[in-house]
């Protein structure tokens, strides 16, 4: 990664971008920009949550630019993408939410997002723009709000660069396996 680069990490819902993997991401770029996808931010309305992340690409967005987000932040992320300019970031999605999700096989799941509908009639319908460098990663056994069907369905749509289904793994990845994928995506961006 050179000194030009630039991260933006944007976390999961309930996540705090200073703890876990955005103390890790600090390390490697101490002036990381982080969003928080916290009970403050979840408060806001919808479409300000991604206004928020619009202004925050519009902002930043450049071939020198690295953003990771996950799970809920993924579904975040990819729902400022629809009916705007593609990004000239390189993005990483891990264990990303994408969309209606139902899951029965073992425990009964079910994840419905807001504006679930619209955000996938704009993934079917191309208006959802990819990044210049998109991959997915997620857990080949997440089995709810990130199956590997699903994953790989998103990835055609959208046409992802690079897909990941890491065996042995759910939808919570572990530190170990989010870090060797993270130094992977981080050294091709570079």
């Amino acid at each position: 990664m050179t000194s030009e680069q630039r991260i933006i990490y944007i976390t999961g819902r309930g996540g705090d971008a200073g703890k876990g993997l955005g103390a890790y991401l600090k390390t490697i770029d101490p002036h990381r920009i982080g969003l928080s996808v916290n009970s403050i931010f979840l408060s806001l309305p919808f479409d300000q949550q991604i206004s928020t992340i619009h202004d925050l690409l519009h902002r930043f967005d450049g071939p020198n630019t690295s953003i990771i987000a996950n799970s809920y932040g993924a579904y975040l992320l990819t729902s400022s993408l629809i009916d705007k300019p593609a990004i000239a970031s390189q993005v990483l999605l891990l264990s990303p939410l994408l969309g209606l999700t139902l899951e029965e096989e073992e425990q009964m799941f079910y994840s419905r997002p807001p504006n679930q509908r619209s955000w996938s009639e704009a993934l079917e319908q191309g208006r959802m723009n990819k990044p210049s460098y998109l991959e997915v990663c997620a857990g080949e056994s997440d089995g709810g709000a990130c199956s590997p069907t699903v994953v790989m369905q998103f990835s055609e749509l959208i046409k992802a660069d690079q897909v990941q289904l890491i065996p042995e793994q759910g939808h919570q990845l572990t530190s170990t396996v989010v870090q060797l994928v993270v130094g992977l995506f981080l050294a091709q961006a570079g």
